[in-house]
């Protein structure tokens, strides 16, 4: 394998109207993880953020491909009040975000000599195998983003994760998802307080890749904040309650919506003016 560092480059900046409708372009990886039973949330937290991360950017022939790469840390005890019907992912502590070219190089990046040898044998170090990770392929619908350079460390972001609801077509569902985006985004008062609202919609099946089973998870919405108080002023806005949430139920499986409410940190983006920040970096996303 020839090993070039960078590795070819795509123009992130065109959106696609409609990204569910095909498998090209540029594509994202997001896996769920709990941490290892015998390691508290802050070690997890700083083990992920100060070693296992850092080290895998190290590895030049496994991140080259990698043109953006996030990782997620969950807010302790859960602070932030949602709606009632909304569900805690449980004992997952984070989300890794990992942009891509296209979908062929996911797997010359997983499939990569160095992942079995270098990479994969860090992870049950710090991340449960058990099987309660959960991943999913998706290309990412941009609705609002009015600052293409955002610096995005330390912000606040809530996933919330759908199921689209089975009177829907795969199509038809993403469809719908994205007009409930933009619904949201009608609404000025949930608009100013949102710093970003992206879809990842997950790729149509077939996918063209070994053995790559994804999870039951059709379309992850995330939400940027400043931080949070003011995710949860956007929440608790009537409008949200009045509007929002009753579109939910025409779209999605109303009761089986996840959350996750995370502090974010960037560790490579060669998408944006952003400097990669792995090191040195403070560690506290408590507040």
């Amino acid at each position: 394998m020839t090993i070039v560092n960078p590795g070819p480059w795509v123009n992130p900046e065109p959106k696609e109207a409609e990204p569910w409708s095909s498998q090209g372009g540029i594509v994202k990886f997001l896996e769920f993880v709990e941490p290892i039973a015998e390691m508290s949330p802050r070690a997890f937290h700083l083990y992920w953020q100060k070693h296992h991360s850092p080290s895998a950017m190290n590895v030049v022939s496994f991140s080259q491909y990698m043109r953006k790469y996030n990782t997620s840390h969950k807010y302790p005890g859960d602070p932030l009040t949602l709606p009632g019907h909304y569900k805690s992912m449980g004992d997952i502590e984070g989300a890794g975000e990992v942009w891509l070219n296209n979908i062929g190089e996911v797997g010359d990046w997983l499939g990569n000599p160095n992942y079995p040898d270098l990479i994969q044998p860090d992870e049950p170090r710090f991340i449960a195998q058990d099987g309660s990770a959960e991943f999913v392929l998706a290309k990412e619908e941009r609705l609002y983003e009015p600052e293409l350079d955002m610096v995005e460390s330390l912000l606040t972001k809530v996933y919330l994760l759908y199921r689209c609801s089975d009177d829907f077509a795969y199509p038809a569902a993403h469809k719908a998802a994205s007009d409930h985006g933009k619904m949201i985004l009608s609404e000025p008062s949930l608009k100013r307080r949102l710093r970003k609202l992206v879809l990842s919609h997950k790729l149509s099946e077939p996918l063209p890749l070994d053995d790559f089973p994804m999870d039951d998870i059709d379309v992850v919405a995330e939400f940027w904040f400043d931080d949070l108080d003011v995710a949860a002023a956007f929440f608790a806005d009537p409008a949200y309650e009045n509007i929002a949430i009753p579109n939910e139920r025409t779209v999605f499986y109303h009761d089986e919506i996840r959350t996750l409410t995370a502090k974010m940190r960037v560790v490579h983006d060669e998408f944006s003016f952003q400097p990669s920040t792995t090191q040195p970096m403070p560690f506290s996303w408590e507040g």
